[in-house]
């Protein structure tokens, strides 16, 4: 889902993007945005800075390592953002980058 996300912000498409596995273990704090607090147009470039101080102020609260957010281009699905400064982080298992070709059809 992440690589959806960022291929519809992706213009023109740069097609440089690197793979990295990641392990989350049950033990890693998450937390699952309630839906209701996401503006009207979260869905569009205009939702963009009202998305922006929301992941903000979770960063600066530190409250978990992880924020489950749905997905703009599947809504349905969910994305998620980890925080690098929060304790649990070490507890995330974290590969070595691989190189991923996407599909030019994609652009």
């Amino acid at each position: 889902m992440a690589l959806l996300e960022m291929l519809v912000q992706d213009e023109p498409l740069r097609a440089r993007y690197v793979l990295v596995p990641a392990h989350l273990p049950e033990t890693v704090s998450m937390e699952t945005l309630d839906n209701n607090v996401l503006p009207r147009d979260w869905r569009t470039h205009a939702g963009r800075e009202a998305l922006q101080s929301l992941g903000g102020e979770w960063l600066r609260q530190s409250r978990s390592c992880v924020l489950a957010v749905p997905s703009a281009v599947v809504p349905a699905e969910l994305d998620f953002l980890i925080n690098p400064l929060h304790a649990d982080f070490k507890r995330i298992s974290v590969g070595k980058p691989e190189s991923l070709e996407t599909d030019m059809r994609l652009s």
